[in-house]
């Protein structure tokens, strides 16, 4: 399954939520997963993973591009997929983003053809491919959102970004998995309140990571893995950010629900779509 993180405005947490979600997803389902990014000259992703590695000749075979150039060779292989991603834990992978020196180049037509292409290519070796898209009316996003199954929108406790957002929504909500980050639960505008005011935003199709500091810094310090693995685990009844870990585990649930029933309604739909000659 391809999964894509947008928002509506820069700033919002989708990288942070998005590295909650796939360590916690790798740790406690033991899903294989990957996790990319479309940001141009930004590694959100990979200085809280890997550190600041960032010097050229790390990813100089790794990554988007490495992948790209395989592509353009004529072949994609499972080989190429593992060579190209950077093994972060038993279960986490990361292909690292573009080090293209021409974002022009990056993101044109034929670019962004390809990159739906390969996430296709690489879904075939990943229970889960997470992708975190530019924020906003990104064309680049847009075509990568239409080749994912579906789409988790990272959204703060605020009316006039919630408004704006279902004013202007652009995303069937058929599979639209809304995702509150930096959560605070002493707001007005509890996640409860906010499903009486948007009746889009259901139980079943939302959740929170509530704020914790201690998570924030460890983004910052490049230590991210350790302190989600070390407090994932069951066995560690003494956290001292219990709401967090609880909150974050049971939007894993909700979202490994929700993406159950995203697939079986596929199912279901191929299969009339299959049965309607015979009634003819």
């Amino acid at each position: 399954m391809k999964i894509a993180f947008w928002s509506p405005l820069h700033g919002t947490g989708a990288t942070a939520s998005l590295l909650a979600v796939a360590i916690a997803l790798s740790e406690l389902k033991k899903n294989k997963i990957l996790v990319t990014h479309t940001h141009y000259n930004l590694n959100n992703l990979e200085r809280p993973l890997l550190g600041n590695v960032d010097n050229g000749d790390f990813f100089r075979d790794t990554g988007i591009d490495a992948v790209i150039r395989h592509f353009k060779s004529g072949t994609v292989t499972g080989e190429h997929i593992s060579d190209c991603s950077i093994k972060i834990s038993e279960n986490l992978y990361l292909l690292a983003g573009t080090k293209n020196s021409s974002r022009e180049g990056y993101e044109s037509g034929i670019v962004k053809n390809m990159i739906a292409h390969i996430l296709t290519i690489i879904e075939k070796y990943y229970d889960i491919v997470l992708v975190d898209t530019n924020s906003g009316n990104n064309e680049y996003s847009k075509k990568i959102i239409e080749e994912c199954d579906m789409v988790i929108v990272t959204l703060r406790q605020d009316r006039y970004l919630l408004d704006g957002f279902f004013e202007n929504e652009v995303f069937s909500d058929k599979k639209i998995f809304y995702l509150f980050g930096d959560y605070d639960r002493e707001s007005k505008y509890s996640l409860t309140n906010i499903r009486h005011l948007y009746k889009k935003i259901r139980k079943n199709n939302s959740g929170e990571i509530p704020h914790n500091t201690r998570y924030g810094d460890a983004i910052c310090d490049e230590k991210v893995l350790r302190y989600l693995r070390m407090n994932l685990n069951e066995e560690n009844r003494n956290c001292p950010d219990e709401y967090f870990f609880t909150a974050l585990k049971e939007t894993i649930d909700k979202i490994c629900l929700f993406s159950e029933q995203i697939t079986d309604g596929e199912t279901e739909e191929k299969t009339c779509l299959e049965l309607q000659p015979v009634l003819h």
